[in-house]
């Protein structure tokens, strides 16, 4: 009797580890659903992320890089949200702050997106702005994987 009691514990203890743990890969799973509807979350689902190396980090090579850059940015209404800055002060082995400047936009679509790349005052910047730097890096993500 006292080895089936124990028995039952133990298949009961058991049982019950294995609910949580399946409850909690599924609340995993659901994270991210959660996520998705969380003010956390980016504006828009296209994110255009652009790197800057300047080819001179003087003062004056920056301003005029950064005047061009606002106005160009100021002329595209599809930008849901944007963000311009130098690297972080961050150190570890796996960031690269190399770069002067990074961008950051987001848009509701690769539509706007598209649009954002053929506008106008972009061909502009490309033409004014091209001299200042040395390399451009771009990394381009769609939040489909929330939805």
């Amino acid at each position: 009797m006292k080895a089936r009691r124990k028995f039952i514990r133990r298949v009961g203890g058991i049982t019950a580890m294995l609910a949580l743990g399946a409850t909690g890969r599924a609340s995993d799973r659901n994270h991210w659903r959660t996520m998705a509807g969380n003010q956390k979350k980016l504006e828009g689902g296209f994110i255009h992320m652009v790197f800057f190396w300047l080819v001179d980090d003087t003062p004056e090579v920056k301003k005029k890089f950064l005047k061009e850059l606002t106005h160009f940015i100021d002329q595209v209404d599809e930008i849901k949200k944007v963000h311009v800055g130098p690297p972080a002060n961050t150190h570890r082995d796996v960031i690269d702050n190399s770069y002067s400047y990074s961008l950051v936009v987001t848009f509701d679509s690769k539509k706007e997106h598209d649009i954002y790349q053929e506008h106008d005052s972009h061909k502009k910047f490309i033409e004014n702005a091209s001299s200042l730097w040395k390399r451009v890096q771009v990394y381009d993500s769609e939040m489909n994987l929330l939805n």
